[in-house]
């Protein structure tokens, strides 16, 4: 089954991910959150998770990071193991939990709430599996066997 095409917000996200990466969060944040009335009253389950959990990375307050975590979690509930794996996520909808659930675990740790923190470690933790044998992957089993 060939993969659907992109909506322009893929493009979008993955830039305000670059900026990020260069130091640049505030013009990450404004730039993502142009899309979100837009993205989250369409139909692709997949720019819903990947903009919310792209949106909690550029977060100045943990409180704020920690909504959008969520959200990009509750997220998950509209995604299916095919559109996860159509946008090159061959573990399917499982392998975006690991780094979700870490997220949601270093976020909880900052607000001192150490029992949630651990609950979301383990969940990440249990989903393992469904991560590829790749750079991403393994970047993430790394983080986790660092622990939080």
């Amino acid at each position: 089954m060939p993969t659907p095409p992109e909506s322009p917000a893929y493009a979008t996200i993955r830039e305000g991910i670059a900026l990020r990466e260069q130091g640049r969060s505030p013009e990450a944040k404004i730039l993502m959150e142009f899309l979100v009335a837009d993205v989250e009253s369409g139909d692709d389950a997949f720019a819903k998770v990947f903009l919310a959990h792209s949106l909690a990375d550029v977060q100045e307050r943990p409180e704020d990071e920690l909504a959008w975590d969520l959200r990009a979690l509750a997220f998950m509930d509209e995604l299916t193991d095919q559109q996860a794996i159509e946008r090159d996520n061959p573990g399917g909808k499982n392998a975006l939990l690991p780094s979700l659930h870490l997220n949601l675990a270093v976020d909880y740790r900052r607000l001192g709430d150490d029992a949630n923190a651990r609950r979301h470690f383990e969940l990440g933790q249990a989903n393992l599996d469904a991560l590829s044998d790749d750079e991403y992957g393994d970047s993430i089993r790394s983080a986790f066997a660092d622990g939080i």
